[in-house]
């Protein structure tokens, strides 16, 4: 008998899913729109803290008794495409017209209250299979938290990541902000 290696090998190897897509605010919604270019990709992160549930006498873990006690969803994009409505996205701010000497523009002021009205209805990312069917990954209720950075560097482009996390509703408080679309031929 020989030693020999086969990788493992995708039975439909169609189900593979493509890094490229588009991301959409308030995917499906009348105010839904292309977040615009990125650039180093996006990706989704569930952060997940399982408590195990121990008992007298047990040497480890035991099937089926554990529960989550936090169950965090985010959507991270490295935006390319920077402007006054992209930056806004899901950030407490007011955006005013302006006219001075330098020009017409738009002026941004950052807010310290949270509206109802800075959380996105969702950030979603569109993608595609191998096959060409899609899938879709939703993050509901998003609302940029983290901080924002801009890093200027000489001949190379401003790409900024936005993290995107997901709500839970006073109605669903048990149901993560979470969905996942996979189109089935």
């Amino acid at each position: 008998m020989t030693n020999s290696f086969s990788p493992a090998v995708p039975e439909k190897a169609n189900d593979i899913l493509l890094g490229e897509g588009i991301v959409y605010v308030n995917y499906g919604e009348a105010s839904q729109a292309i977040i615009g270019a990125t650039r180093g990709g996006s990706k989704v992160e569930l952060e997940r803290v399982i408590k195990e549930i121990s008992y007298d006498g047990s040497y480890g873990p035991t099937k089926e008794l554990r529960r989550y006690e936090r169950y965090v969803v985010k959507l991270v994009i490295n935006l390319l495409k920077l402007n006054y409505t992209t930056l806004c996205y899901g950030v407490p701010v007011t955006v005013s017209d302006g006219v001075d000497s330098d020009g017409t523009y738009k002026k941004i002021a950052f807010d310290l209250d949270f509206e109802a009205s800075d959380v996105l209805e969702n950030i979603t990312f569109v993608g595609q299979k191998q096959d060409g069917l899609y899938c879709i990954i939703k993050v509901e209720n998003a609302l940029n938290l983290n901080n924002l950075g801009f890093e200027f560097k000489e001949k190379d482009e401003i790409v900024s990541e936005m993290t995107y996390t997901g709500f839970y509703t006073y109605a669903a408080p048990t149901i993560p902000p979470l969905i996942i679309q996979d189109e089935v031929a």
